[in-house]
Order: structure tokens, then C-alpha cells, then sequence
């Protein structure tokens, strides 16, 4: 993986005449003479749109240069009037310099008929950090996927198959860089049979391009001062194998913030699961803890775990937004985290880190003792990160939100082991101990951790048990804790009258009992975090809990399709959410996201090289 180049946002600028203007690169972002109609002229009805898009289950646009989002909330508002319930657009577009929250706010409030759907746009608009951002809209009937970055090196990490693409750069003699034959041929490797394209430009370059591509390009008449246009269709279209099944039944192992997840990730897309769970509710192993923090982890080189976390938590916080919105809300706070550093040479990192990627107050930004005493509200043992997009959360009330939100699309079975995996047809079975069938359906999803190698024929899954211990420390009536802190280890704000302190981290104990020796060790790391808090503290009164983690050797999650031992590897509709370790309540989330659209044949929402580090079969195991 190359690590990306920092973001550089764009400011709205503005002409005489309120034309929205780019001086980076000395030229409009649409015409003078109704940038709405425009986008309607070239872009909608230069796809053919929205005809061809009338009866189709799912449809999907590539645009380069997303700008300011008008292409994207005027296709929006066709597709709202124009399709059947339940059917899907995803739209993919790459910014390299995107534009802040409240920049995106400023220009969108130029077009008062877009007005509502802005207002959702900007909510959910993502902090500016380098990657894919995928965003859900209209109960996940539109989704957004923002790729801020170069657009070739952008376009090369996406998986997808388009329908149509908006070529909405800025003029090619103002920035090449959109319109070079490199970035036209990875429009036409993503081109699906029938796809169109459609630009204002028709530069000699631009046509030569798109032709050398596999295109078939044709001129029409321009929109306002333009005279002509161009659409063009792709002759060379799209090959790579369509996933997904016609019949939207699954089976998810496992009833954890994994297995809640992906479940309800397929309820939202009309699917319906039928959720096996060993225990007699949710979240009664490692996600059962009282508290877990939910947070980015940054690196110079922006490494694979940079990658997926960084993602991950911005997606986790959108998720449970959205869970509180819709009435389920479980006990969760956006309250920030202080990462506190390990010496002055991490410290310095951090700050290093800030500063190479450009990081905004939104994401990161280091703070000195005094500052981080302050966001935390106790005093702190020393200078860290403030993460304001962080925070905490209760793991089984958001296992519980979670499939409420799905409703009655997912049946329960709880008390009830997976002991073994039938194949039948072109589906599964999913039978108990004693052979009596649990389940049948296409899909089946192993989101039951470590259980999952004890399933004749997975026992390769590279995973390893680690026994985790938090401690359960009273509330101080005179003292209140605003946001975790995490070093070694970690502290929550209180609830229900404690504050959960952890964890311990053992490879080689499977003991499930609370140990005195955990305990003592969760407190002198709170001491090293928060000076003189768990002063007058006993080890031996604590209350706590223990939980087993699933960790694979890269610390990675397995992520994907599964093969049985011994079994074709051309077996369809296997997959895995496995491996989560600590991070559960910050991966989850994305992670089913990804699960489910490998299940259905959806455009996925991170980036291929990433995709290929999550697979379950990446250490010779089943995958």
C-alpha cells in the first residue's frame, strides 16, 4: 500500500457574479447560467438518466470530482422520484481537495431546491481524512462513497462494476490529472456492460482518451454557453464475477457486536437472517463488557491498521448516530477520547503524525497536560492526543439497538450451538450437536470468534484466544471523568455508577473467573493514566468481568469468503466477521458493511489492497 498524500481542503471562493470558483486551479466548478440545470443536462440526461435506471434493482454512478455535491443530491432527487421501493444506488466519487463541513454548508446553500437533502449531506459528511468514506442515506436505499485522494490512485483501489460515469473534473488544461489515459482506463475496468459516460469537456485529449479506453464517444449540444458535449459508451465493459444471491435469506453464527452487525447490515438491504447464538441473549462474551472506547489509530506511514481504523471509527460513530435517531439509542457518548503518550519521544510522534497528514481538529490534535486535564475533567499523568470524533460506548446496548433497529427481518435463536456446517444445493445448513438443523439459507456468516474453528472444516481459521479482564471501579461523587483516557490501558466515564478500567491481556490463561492479580494490574494502570484516582482502592473489592478476545497473528480481522478444509474454493456463500480482538465496538460496523456487500454484489466500501489484508485464507488457512 503507497501512503496517501495529505488532504488539502478547498475554501469556497465566489465570483462577482456568485459563480462558485476554484482559484487553486483558475476555473469554475459549473456554468454561470445554472449549475442545476447543467448537471441535469450534462450528467442525467447525458447517461440517459432517468430512464435507464427505471426497474433496476441497483444502480451504480463513478464520478471524478465531487466538488461540492451537486451531481450527487441532483441525482439523488431523480432517483427518489423516479425508482421502486427497495431499489439501491450507490454513488461513488473521488475529491482530491474536498471541502470542510462548513465550506460544503456555505456553497450548498446556493440551490434552496436542494435544500433538504444538503441538510442530510452535510450531517453525515465525514471529517476530512485520506481513504473511503461510505455513507448511507434514505434507510441505506442511497449510498455514498467519498474517495478524498488522487483520483488515479483512488480509482485503482475500487471494486465495483458502474453503470454510468460523470467525468467532472476541472477543464483538462487546468488539471490534467483528471482526464489522463491511466485514470480513462480505470473508468473502462469498471465499466459494466452498457455503461455510459458523460462530460461537459470535448478537449481532443478528453475524446482520444476515452477512445483508446474501449470507449464509443459521440458529441451532443452543450448546456449554455458550451455548444457541444460528450456522452460516450463503453465497448469493452466490465468482467470480473457478480456476487450475490437472488434469494435474500442468510444465516449469521453468532450474536456479538459481529454477528448483530452483519444482521442487521442484510436486514436494512430486504434480506432476512436467521441469528444462531449459543448463549440466551447477545453479547454474552467479549462484547458484554460495561464499557468500550471507540477511536481512530494514526501512524506516519498511514498503515493498513491506520487504514480500516481510521474508517472504521468515523463509520462506528455515524452507526450509532443513527441508532439513537431511529429510537433505539444504546448508551453511547461522542465524547472524545485522551490518548495519552507513552514518553516524549510518542509525543512527538503524535504531533509528527498531526502534521504530515494534516490532520484537522475534527480528527486529532495534540494537547499538552494542562489541556488534556481540562477536556478529561481530572488531571492526567501527562501530553497526548485529543481525538474529538471518539468516544465510548456499553457493547451489549449496542448489540441490542442494533437488532431492534433490524426488527422483525432477523429471528433468534438463542441457546441454541452451531456444531456443524451442511452443504446442500447451492445453499447451507447449519446443523446442532445432536444433527437436528438449526438453519437453511445461501449465506451463511461466522461472527462467533473462535468458536468458529471448533466447525469441522474451519478448524484452519487463524485465530487465538486472549483472556481480557476489566475492573469495575465506584464513581467519586466529587469527580467527573468527560471522556476516556487510554495509554497501556484505558478508563471510561462512569455509568450506572462505575467506570470500567482494563484490561489485562493474557495469551495463556482461559481462567473465566476474575483474578486479584488482573485487578491490581488494571489499577496500576489507572494510576499511570489518572494520578491518585483509584487512591484508597482494594484490589480485592472490585467487581469485574473476563473476556476472550479472537485475535489472528497480524492482529487483523478476518474478513470474507471461507472455503471448508478440503472443499472447492469455488463454494459461494461462506463468509467471515472474525477476529475483532479489543476493537469490536470501532470495527464492527464497517467490517458487516463489507460482509454484506460481498454477500450481495454491492460496490465495496474500502479499498481493494485493504480488502486483500482482511481475507480469511491470508495465512494458508480456510478462505
Amino acid at each position: 500500500m503507497i501512503p496517501p498524500r495529505p488532504l488539502v481542503p478547498t475554501e469556497p471562493e465566489f465570483l462577482a457574479d456568485g459563480t462558485l470558483y476554484s482559484k487553486r486551479f483558475d476555473d469554475v466548478y459549473a456554468s454561470a447560467a445554472g449549475a442545476l440545470d447543467e448537471t441535469r443536462h450534462v450528467f442525467l440526461s447525458g447517461n440517459g438518466l432517468p430512464e435507464r435506471w427505471r426497474d433496476r434493482p441497483r444502480f451504480v454512478i463513478v464520478e471524478t470530482g465531487f466538488g461540492a455535491g451537486l451531481n450527487f443530491l441532483a441525482t439523488w432527487a431523480a432517483w427518489r422520484e423516479t425508482v421502486a421501493p427497495g431499489a439501491c444506488l450507490h454513488f461513488i466519487s473521488v475529491e482530491k481537495h474536498p471541502f470542510r463541513r462548513a465550506g460544503l454548508h456555505r456553497v450548498l446553500a446556493s440551490w434552496p431546491a436542494l435544500a433538504a437533502l444538503a441538510s442530510e449531506l452535510i450531517e453525515e459528511y465525514p471529517p476530512l481524512a485520506p481513504g473511503f468514506h461510505r455513507l448511507s442515506f434514505d434507510g441505506g436505499r442511497v449510498k455514498l462513497t467519498l474517495l478524498f485522494g488522487e483520483v488515479l490512485d483512488s480509482l485503482r483501489q475500487v471494486d465495483a462494476g458502474a453503470d454510468a460515469f460523470y467525468l467532472d473534473g476541472f477543464a483538462p488544461a487546468k488539471n490534467p490529472d483528471m482526464w489522463t489515459d491511466s485514470v480513462l482506463r480505470e473508468l473502462a475496468r469498471l465499466a459494466r456492460p452498457g455503461a455510459t459516460a458523460a462530460t461537459y469537456s470535448v478537449a481532443g485529449a478528453v475524446r482520444s482518451g476515452l477512445a483508446a479506453a474501449g470507449f464509443e464517444v459521440e458529441r451532443r449540444a452543450g448546456f449554455g454557453r458550451k455548444r457541444e458535449m460528450l456522452t460516450a459508451y463503453c465497448i469493452a465493459p466490465y468482467r470480473a464475477k457478480e456476487g450475490g444471491t437472488a434469494h435474500r435469506e442468510a444465516i449469521v453464527i453468532g450474536a456479538g457486536l459481529a454477528g448483530t452487525s452483519c444482521a442487521a447490515q442484510l436486514a436494512t438491504r430486504g434480506w432476512h437472517i436467521d441469528l444462531i447464538e449459543r448463549r440466551g441473549a447477545p453479547a454474552q462474551e467479549a462484547s458484554g463488557n460495561a464499557a468500550g472506547v471507540l477511536m481512530p489509530a494514526f501512524s506516519l506511514d498511514w498503515n493498513p491498521l491506520t487504514r480500516l481504523t481510521v474508517q472504521s471509527c468515523i463509520n462506528a460513530v455515524r452507526w450509532l448516530t443513527g441508532l439513537s435517531r431511529a429510537g433505539h439509542a444504546p448508551t453511547w457518548e461522542r465524547s472524545g477520547v485522551l490518548q495519552l503518550a507513552r514518553d516524549e519521544a510518542h509525543f512527538e510522534r503524535q504531533c509528527r503524525i498531526t502534521e504530515t497528514f494534516a490532520l484537522g481538529d475534527e480528527l486529532a490534535r495534540p494537547v499538552d497536560r494542562e489541556q488534556g486535564s481540562a477536556l478529561a475533567g481530572v488531571p492526567v499523568a501527562g501530553p497526548g492526543w485529543w481525538l474529538p470524533s471518539a468516544g465510548w460506548a456499553d457493547p451489549a446496548s449496542v448489540c441490542r439497538a442494533t437488532l431492534a433497529v433490524a426488527g422483525a427481518a432477523v429471528r433468534c435463536s438463542f441457546n441454541s450451538e452451531a456444531a456443524q456446517l451442511r452443504r446442500i444445493g447451492d445453499g447451507w445448513e447449519v446443523l446442532d450437536a445432536l444433527g437436528h438443523s438449526l438453519a437453511r439459507a445461501p449465506v451463511v456468516i461466522l461472527a462467533n470468534a473462535c468458536d468458529a474453528r471448533l466447525l469441522p472444516g474451519c478448524e484452519g481459521l487463524r485465530l487465538a484466544l486472549t483472556r481480557g479482564q476489566v475492573s469495575l471501579v465506584p464513581q467519586k461523587s466529587s469527580v467527573v471523568l468527560r471522556a476516556p483516557v487510554c495509554r497501556e490501558g484505558y478508563i471510561t466515564p462512569a455509568a450506572q455508577g462505575f467506570h470500567c478500567v482494563g484490561a489485562s491481556y493474557n495469551a495463556d490463561s482461559d481462567d473465566p473467573r476474575p483474578t486479584l492479580e488482573d485487578h491490581r494490574g488494571n489499577l496500576e494502570r489507572l494510576t499511570r493514566l489518572l494520578p491518585g484516582f483509584g487512591a484508597g482502592l482494594e484490589p480485592a473489592a472490585l467487581d469485574g468481568r473476563v473476556g476472550f478476545r479472537a485475535v489472528s497473528p497480524d492482529r487483523m480481522p478476518l474478513v470474507g469468503p471461507v472455503a471448508l478444509a478440503g472443499a472447492d474454493r469455488g463454494e459461494a456463500g461462506l463468509f467471515a466477521c472474525l477476529g475483532l480482538a479489543s476493537r469490536g465496538l470501532t470495527w464492527a460496523p464497517l467490517l458487516a458493511e463489507i460482509v454484506a456487500c460481498q454477500a450481495t454484489g454491492e460496490p465495496l466500501p474500502v479499498e481493494r489492497d485493504l480488502l486483500g489484508l482482511l481475507d480469511p485464507g491470508r495465512f494458508g488457512g480456510p478462505g
